[in-house]
């Protein structure tokens, strides 16, 4: 008696995540399409995923930051929300809110300052993304995201209004941090500084870096 040969074991193919952790898939949109309002909503039906809208009016899907990467910019927040409450001087906010720039972008920075007058501007009842730049950005490069699409995410911050911006990448070498200043035509490169000065955008800040490099 000769025996049929056995079925072959269904194997479930690989399927692989839209995106991997790292940039974000970029999604081209036509102009306009991509309001305040509809970026919101996708947030709000996509648990788990962060939703940016950059300068061309296009889509910019990302998993949310790794663990890791939200110590850190949370190490930089207290430091800068601790100086801020002690005198009194504008407002510091973590991750977890957008902002909506003139130059028709939708950003969440790691962490940010306003000076008094600016927040002054705020409209504190409005539960959408609020139509203004923070002074101050910080931004923490995660682990797979490059340093060039930081940069350019950076560059959005800086034509938008911020006075003062703080891309810190712990994964180039031993560490360095890229200082965008307004009118200048080019960030200045420091190689894993003890700590970072508000200059005279927030005088008298200083943020201790040494817990961010371990």
């Amino acid at each position: 008696m000769v025996s049929a040969p056995a079925k072959p074991q269904a194997v479930a193919p690989e399927v692989s995540s839209p995106i991997a952790p790292g940039d974000p898939l970029v999604i081209a949109l036509p102009e306009g399409l991509l309001t305040d309002d509809l970026l919101i909503e996708l947030s709000c039906l996509n648990d788990g995923w962060c939703f940016e809208r950059n300068c061309e009016g296009g889509l910019e899907v990302s998993f949310p930051a790794s663990s890791m990467s939200g110590v850190r910019g949370a190490i930089i927040y207290d430091q800068i929300r601790d100086w801020s409450t002690a005198t009194g001087d504008g407002r510091a906010l973590p991750s977890g809110g957008g902002y909506s720039l003139s130059i028709g972008s939708a950003r969440e920075p790691d962490a940010c300052w306003f000076s008094s007058d600016r927040f002054a501007a705020v409209d504190l009842s409005a539960e959408g993304y609020w139509p203004v730049c923070p002074d101050l950005i910080v931004e923490v490069r995660s682990k797979g995201q490059t340093i060039l699409r930081q940069q350019g995410k950076m560059q959005e911050w800086m034509a938008a209004g911020a006075r003062l911006g703080w891309l810190i990448d712990v994964f180039s070498g031993e560490g360095e941090v890229w200082v965008y200043r307004e009118g200048a035509a080019e960030p200045e490169r420091l190689e894993r500084p003890d700590s970072l000065s508000g200059e005279d955008v927030a005088e008298g800040l200083t943020v201790d870096l040494s817990n961010v490099w371990r």
